[in-house]
């Protein structure tokens, strides 16, 4: 321990050391097989290959949980999520499924926002925040980004999600089987002995009406009664929000990596006009389906369709970033960090899922790699040597902790699941660690770093199909997983 005190010191006790600049990429749904310094070279993606070539590269980065919302509440607190209750149980939505809902990320967290907001740091998001909005009443932000350190918001409460991309009617009727509204209807028929006819069928239409919606759109009869229909998910959740108010319903899905990237922009000429060190995650809402880019990156992939456009789309925007930190002149004194919040979902919907390399498994698989191993680049100039690499064990959790050495912020009190990167970036021994992986709130594997090798175990794991895949998606209990135990070097 007294190695990274030293290294602490040394940092901050250099007269020409100034506090950073950060500059956070995190994608949805990226599978780690899929940009350039991780295997891919079927997808033009020049900005990010630049990047690689000017950065440090994590070969052993993970996620502590392979679905969005768990993974994204580890990236913000630097702890699992369970620890807050941001897991799905038994039963439950493995996620958040509705921004109306008054769940989300418990107002006595810290996120690194609010540690570097402490120590002066203006700070902003944009994208996808995934994380809860609103408790008690509509703008009290308990849940949402201004709530938890983030000096300004412009993007998406929820995520993109299916549906998103289709104009459904209202007025359909394809979940809502017969033999489901026969039943409340029999139910009603001895109520007919005690009241007039009219009144009687007044009843009768009036509860047909709210069984059909109820079966239609909201799914309450089925196992995941949380699934809303394409109609609904539409019109509850499809929208932008600038800080607190709603800029656009619903979303303009081919003009949204667009303007999340203006609006990125803006934020970085803003924060270095006013003088202070600034904050940014850009949190890219894409490659999350649906697939939907704007006219110009249409067509352009040769090889892999939508999904390949929609890499080219993201690598452009993130080039205009990057282009904005040279223009400005703050470069130099800017960290940039780069990662997806879990594993692709190839195996579970084909060519509009990430690939995930050489690991079997993806997204919501808690056991096998391909859901949990993700790409991890940082770039610090006079800090971070390029082409340098670290193969021991990291995790989304550690970047808190890492932001909050560089500022010279006390995390102490909070329990921290993550651990600063700082010894790793400046090559000194790494300490022994573990590292847990959950399907909603069952740990189904872990991962131990010990005498310079990396052992796993797997306690449990979904059943699988020939291809790796899941079958019948992902299942975190009940009779769709098996129990295991196996240890892997």
């Amino acid at each position: 321990m007294a190695k990274y005190f030293t290294l602490a010191f040394l940092l901050f006790a250099n007269p020409s050391f100034q506090a950073p600049n950060f500059l956070l990429f995190i994608v949805d749904d990226l599978g780690i097989g899929d940009i350039p310094c991780y295997g891919n070279t079927s997808v033009p993606m020049p900005n990010l290959a630049k990047l690689c070539k000017e950065s440090l590269k994590l070969t052993h980065h993970t996620s502590a949980a392979v679905v969005c919302t768990p993974s994204r509440t580890s990236f913000l607190t630097g702890r699992y999520a369970i620890r807050s209750g941001m897991v799905g149980r038994d039963g439950s939505a493995p996620v958040i499924f509705y921004v109306s809902s008054t769940v989300g990320l418990p107002k006595n967290e810290t996120t690194f926002a609010s540690v570097l907001k402490s120590r002066g740091y203006t700070t902003g998001f944009v994208g996808k925040w995934h994380q809860g909005l609103n408790e008690a009443v509509w703008g009290d932000m308990v849940h949402g980004p201004q709530g938890h350190g983030f000096d300004y918001f412009f993007g998406l409460p929820y995520t993109l999600a299916y549906g998103f991309e289709l104009d459904e009617p209202f007025l359909t009727v394809r979940k809502a089987i017969c033999t489901e509204l026969i039943l409340p209807l029999l139910l009603l028929i001895p109520l007919r002995f005690f009241i007039g006819r009219r009144l009687f069928f007044l009843i009768l239409l009036l509860v047909v009406c709210v069984s059909w919606f109820f079966l239609e759109h909201l799914s309450l009869s089925k196992a995941r009664w949380f699934r809303g229909s394409a109609f609904m998910e539409k019109f509850l959740n499809s929208f932008l929000m600038e800080n607190n108010e709603v800029v656009e319903k619903p979303i303009n899905l081919e003009r949204l990596s667009t303007r999340l990237t203006d609006k990125s922009v803006g934020f970085i000429e803003r924060s270095v006009h006013s003088g202070n060190p600034f904050l940014l995650v850009h949190s890219f809402a894409k490659v999350h389906t649906p697939l939907i880019t704007s006219t110009d990156f249409v067509g352009r992939s040769t090889e892999h369709g939508a999904y390949g456009d929609t890499l080219m789309e993201l690598d452009h925007c993130l080039g205009r970033m990057l282009d904005k930190i040279r223009e400005l002149n703050i470069e130099e004194e800017t960290f940039i960090y780069f990662t997806s919040d879990h594993g692709g979902d190839y195996l579970q919907i084909g060519r509009e899922g990430g690939y995930n390399g050489a690991f079997r498994g993806g997204k919501g698989n808690g056991a096998l790699e391909g859901g949990m191993r993700i790409p991890g680049i940082i770039k610090w100039p006079g800090h971070v040597k390029p082409g340098q690499e670290i193969h021991q064990p990291t995790s989304l959790m550690d970047i808190l902790p890492t932001l909050a050495e560089i500022v010279g912020a006390d995390v102490s009190s909070l329990h921290l699941d993550g651990r600063s990167l700082l010894p790793y970036l400046h090559s000194l021994p790494p300490p022994e660690r573990s590292l847990y992986h959950y399907c909603d709130s069952e740990i189904f594997s872990m991962r131990t770093y010990i005498n310079n090798q990396t052992y796993k175990m797997i306690f449990q794991e979904p059943r699988l199909n020939r291809e790796g895949g899941c079958l019948d998606g992902c299942l975190c209990y009940g009779p769709g997983r098996a129990l295991n135990c196996k240890i892997i070097k």
